[in-house]
């Protein structure tokens, strides 16, 4: 993150209505500090599902809590009664026992249904709500990555402040505009954002609150670097490069990319040390 909040950020952030108090929420600071100790840290897609362990589930949120991976992603949904909950699809069939779209029922009607595994096997977790997800967050120190599946910035900046999460996400936005709907309502949340740093202070986004993402594949050092020179921190997704064993987290790694997205949760790990080692660095950079 930058160490200068632009003047059009700052000039947005009067203009807020009811704004939290002006402090950049703590990720941010994490960031920066894994960028000057040139650590990378792990975010495990979709939770991190694994054999027993659902996409989005809070079985799966518990686990990475001990593994030393910091950053979960997860997806988020609105019911039709405005209850916001975790699933990736727009259907239930592939990760639950239920059937048909999800999001024109009332959470009455998706608070039971019991998730699946990857293999497909159902287990014991039913889908969650982000509220419960915020409280794992909370008790373990995980920072959830909010990929918002229709969920406008109004509900979710609504949800983070009243369940006072601010210090425990990092919200998706796939658009400048996105970033900038967001930073209008809270400019110092932080948000994952497109590799466009002009554009995004031009638009009155906070760049001391954003890491930018990189894409899918492997990551380009001097890009990095560029951005390195302007304190920002970088995200890469690492899905598509994960048969190729250690080398694809510690080629990252190298890169200088701040935070890694994965779907291989235990290579991932293994390749950059063990859980000793990344927990060791997270307590370093989040006091």
């Amino acid at each position: 993150m930058r160490l200068a909040i632009p003047l059009a950020a700052a000039a947005l952030t009067a203009c807020t209505p009811n704004p939290p108090e002006s402090d950049i929420a703590a990720p941010a600071a994490a960031l920066d500090c894994f960028r000057e100790n040139g650590h990378a840290m792990l975010a495990a897609h979709r939770a991190g599902p694994a054999p027993g362990y659902p996409e989005n589930a809070l079985s799966s949120l518990a686990r990475l809590a001990a593994t030393g991976v910091l950053y979960a992603e997860i997806d988020v949904r609105r019911s039709a009664d405005g209850t916001l909950f975790l699933l990736h699809d727009d259907t239930l069939e592939r990760t639950t026992a239920g059937a048909g779209p999800a999001g024109i029922r009332d959470w009455t009607d998706l608070d039971t249904i019991a998730l699946r595994d990857p293999a497909g096997t159902i287990v014991d977790d039913t889908i969650p709500t982000l509220a419960e997800a915020f409280a794992i967050a909370q008790e373990t120190g995980l920072v959830l990555n909010l990929d918002l599946k229709s969920v406008p910035a109004e509900a979710i900046v609504d949800a983070i402040h009243r369940h006072d999460a601010r210090d425990h996400v990092a919200v998706i936005a796939y658009s400048v505009e996105q970033a900038a709907a967001i930073h209008a309502l809270d400019p110092g949340l932080v948000l994952s954002a497109p590799n466009d740093p002009d554009a995004l202070a031009a638009a009155g986004v906070n760049l001391d609150a954003v890491y930018l993402w990189l894409g899918v594949g492997a990551a380009d050092p001097a890009e990095d670097a560029r951005l390195a020179a302007q304190g920002l921190e970088t995200s890469a997704g690492l899905f598509a490069l994960e048969d190729g064993g250690f080398d694809v987290y510690r080629n990252a790694d190298a890169g200088g990319v701040e935070l890694l997205s994965i779907d291989d949760v235990e290579t991932a790990i293994a390749a950059l040390g063990g859980s000793g080692t990344l927990q060791a660095q997270i307590r370093a950079c989040t006091p």
